[in-house]
């Protein structure tokens, strides 16, 4: 009996303790999954506008930001990527979030109607007009040289520039506020632009590091040669610090195959108050700065081409 009743206590003792530890294990389970999920960072909602497989994952683009992000080509990603794979047919929302100090697509989950009725809103095919009474061409060589110093001396790091500054010495990102604050520089001294946007996979050198992009874009000016024909030049200090150029040699450098594999898939010259366009045409507008201005504030401090990916500017809009 005393056997009996030892032996039943050892079983019940070894039933306790099993079960605490299959317990103890899911908690820690439950914790390491909860931990990974905190971990995320909330990249926000936002419309994807380009993916494309390449190496094992899906290079994903953006409306605004020019970087490229990334999602594996997993079996338990075949859900996000189904996501974002409709998102970008229908230029609609999802709900964004990456692994820390990275560019890879952790999650992604459905907006809310909310979200797809402001963005719907907010991205337009037609072209915003405006009554401008600038000059919509340079008079000469001279004056465009005279305007592109005063640009380029509105650049971050430069004692002559205001605040915020012009973020060319940081092209990771923001070429769009760039190219908003360096028309407004052109309106200022009474002179409106183009824009020009080039899509594909890009890279730029910088002299000492590369960049990649989904996107580029800079300003786009008229101005008359000696023989009084009108010549077109782009104005981009962060790939050209020595003057304007062609928009075939900037187009040029923004397909350096020194840094990789590069292609060109589009280009398209927009009016200048256009804030983004997107490969299939849909437009942004910033008409007050606000997101120009954030922006640039928020990369003022930055210089080369570290960090990448650059600081989330969610909170600038758009």
């Amino acid at each position: 009996m005393k056997k009996f009743l030892l032996s039943m206590m050892v079983f019940v003792s070894v039933l306790s303790f099993n079960s605490c530890a299959e317990s103890s294990a899911n908690q820690d389970n439950l914790s390491s999954k909860e931990s990974n999920e905190i971990a995320l960072k909330d990249f926000g909602k936002t419309v994807p506008v380009g993916i494309e497989k390449e190496n094992g994952m899906y290079k994903v683009s953006f409306i605004v930001t020019a970087q490229f992000y990334e999602i594996k080509a997993s079996k338990e990603n075949e859900d996000y990527i189904s996501m974002i794979t409709q998102a970008v047919k229908d230029e609609s929302p999802i709900h964004v979030f990456i692994k820390p100090n990275s560019n890879e697509i952790a999650k992604v989950e459905k907006p809310t109607d909310e979200d797809i009725r402001y963005f719907k809103s907010t991205l337009t095919k037609e072209a915003k007009g405006e009554a401008s009474r600038l000059a919509s061409v340079i008079p000469d060589l001279a004056t465009l040289n005279s305007l592109f110093t005063k640009i380029k001396n509105q650049s971050c790091g430069t004692s002559t520039a205001s605040s915020p500054c012009i973020t060319f010495r940081y092209p990771v990102d923001g070429c769009y506020a760039r190219a908003h604050k360096m028309r407004q520089i052109l309106m200022n001294n009474g002179y409106d632009c183009e824009k020009q946007f080039v899509y594909g996979n890009l890279k730029a050198s910088t002299g000492t590091c590369c960049v990649a992009w989904s996107y580029h874009v800079a300003v786009l000016v008229s101005f008359k040669n000696a023989s009084g024909v009108v010549e077109k030049r782009i104005i981009d200090p962060s790939l050209f610090s020595s003057g304007p150029v062609t928009d075939t040699a900037w187009r040029g450098a923004c397909t350096n195959s020194t840094c990789g594999s590069v292609s060109v898939s589009s280009y398209a010259n927009t009016a200048g108050n256009v804030y983004y366009r997107s490969p299939a045409g849909s437009l942004l507008y910033d008409d007050n700065l606000v997101n120009t201005n954030c922006v640039l504030t928020t990369f003022s401090s930055l210089s080369g081409c570290s960090p990448s990916p650059a600081p989330n500017v969610g909170h600038c809009g758009f």
